[in-house]
């Protein structure tokens, strides 16, 4: 932001909040803001500018003109189709190899054999 637009954000804010925004010496607080702001794109200062003034009944400081826009958690959740993808995605990282599935089998067949399953199944047929 440079000198001037930063004229226009104080101005700005000396109209939307009458009375509430009083300003002892205009050359210092311009100075000081330009100096907060001039590291900052205008569009995003304006941006928070202009929401500020549709939320709050109180001037923005200049904390509230260069934090980031909240996060639109609506927007952050996924859509059906999105979370159908991830848990497919998911499931494939899952699949075992034939490897993995073989030494499974061997390790329940020593367990039924351990807990005496097995041959109890394998006798009543």
């Amino acid at each position: 932001m440079d000198r001037k637009q930063t004229a226009e954000v104080l101005q700005t804010i000396q109209v939307s909040y009458q009375g509430k925004f009083n300003v002892q010496d205009p050359a210092r607080t311009l100075d000081a803001w330009e100096k907060a702001l001039r590291k900052h794109a205008a569009e995003k200062i304006f941006a928070n500018l202009d929401r500020h003034i549709e939320t709050s009944v109180f001037p923005p400081t200049i904390a509230d003109l260069v934090k980031e826009k909240p996060v639109d958690r609506m927007n952050a959740i996924p859509d059906v189709d999105e979370t159908r993808r991830y848990l497919a995605q998911y499931d494939k990282e899952l699949e075992l190899t034939k490897e993995q599935e073989k030494h499974i089998e061997n390790e329940k067949a020593k367990i039924r054999r351990i807990l005496g399953i097995g041959e109890q199944h394998a006798n009543s047929n």
